[in-house]
């Protein structure tokens, strides 16, 4: 009940006081501009940049936050934040309109003291209600409090002591278990491999040498099937006169003369002569071949 009594009458000087400023604005002009000097000249230069240079609108700016938070403490809507705000536009009040020491004038002098002294007193009437909580817990208590409560719940959460170590036996054990039967696989698996590794040696060289004799089979009869019908092919080849104009196949049909003539010229000579000349009609029937096999996988393996 005191509060919704003593807020009030706080906030109606503030209220008062601001709604004058705003009504008669010049006659506070000439203390703002006092204010803001003494502020430039105080503060480093990057904050006095930012004081503002428009005494009037100082003026105005802190009527208006009078009046504004005057009437939020008075209804009890955030009043510790409005009493906080107060506070802080009550002290420049104090130093612009209430500084006694700068006056040599004995009545000026009383009365800015007896101004300084009440705005004081309401200054400290603004600091118990800035932190009043109205009963309730203050913010850090509360706070305090509600980490309290989650540090709880997470001990609380967290495995016991007991019941770690009984996860701790438990994991021991499944791990010790499964060890010793990783072990007696590995050994099985090697007993198994001593006693049919023979076995295994004598499948694998048979099975190789299988699949070699079948691939020297197969390579043989492709080399043969080659060997007789590179002829024909290359003549049906050159019958087709499509496939005639064709480059590979004009450097097939050349390097088969050429291997033609060089295997009859061979046959004409006798002696070293004859041997020299057949190793040379051999390398130039090699190139033919390999030139006649490349004109057929261009074209395609057979020509009807």
């Amino acid at each position: 009940m005191i509060r919704k009594i003593a807020r009030p009458m706080i906030a109606s000087v503030y209220i008062a006081d601001g709604a004058d400023s705003l009504l008669n604005t010049s006659e506070h002009v000439e203390h703002a501009e006092l204010l803001i000097k003494r502020a430039r000249a105080i503060l480093p230069r990057e904050y006095a940049r930012r004081v503002p240079r428009d005494p009037e609108l100082v003026v105005r700016a802190v009527a208006g936050a009078k009046v504004a938070s005057g009437a939020s403490l008075a209804v009890g809507f955030l009043p510790r934040l409005s009493a906080t705000v107060l506070a802080a536009m009550a002290v420049p009040t104090m130093l612009s309109r209430h500084a006694f020491w700068e006056t040599q004038d004995k009545a000026e002098r009383n009365a800015r003291r007896s101004g300084f002294l009440t705005n004081l007193a309401l200054l400290g009437g603004l600091a118990i209600t800035s932190v009043d909580t109205a009963g309730k817990p203050s913010l850090k208590w509360r706070a305090n409090k509600a980490a309290a409560v989650a540090n709880k719940k997470v001990q609380k959460a967290l495995p016991t002591k007991s019941e770690t170590e009984k996860f701790g036996d438990s994991a021991r054990d499944w791990f010790e278990e499964a060890s010793d039967k990783v072990t007696e696989y590995a050994h099985r698996a090697q007993d198994y491999y001593v006693d049919h590794k023979d076995e295994w040696k004598d499948t694998a060289t048979a099975t190789a040498a299988a699949a070699t004799a079948a691939a020297a089979g197969t390579a043989h009869k492709v080399s043969d099937y080659f060997q007789d019908n590179k002829d024909d092919w290359l003549a049906a080849a050159q019958d087709n006169a499509a496939t005639a104009r064709k480059s590979f196949v004009q450097a097939a049909a050349k390097a088969q003369e050429r291997a033609d003539d060089a295997l009859v010229a061979a046959e004409k000579k006798s002696g070293r002569a004859a041997k020299q000349a057949r190793k040379n009609a051999d390398k130039l029937q090699a190139r033919a071949d390999k030139a006649i096999g490349k004109a057929q996988k261009k074209i395609g393996d057979v020509l009807s």
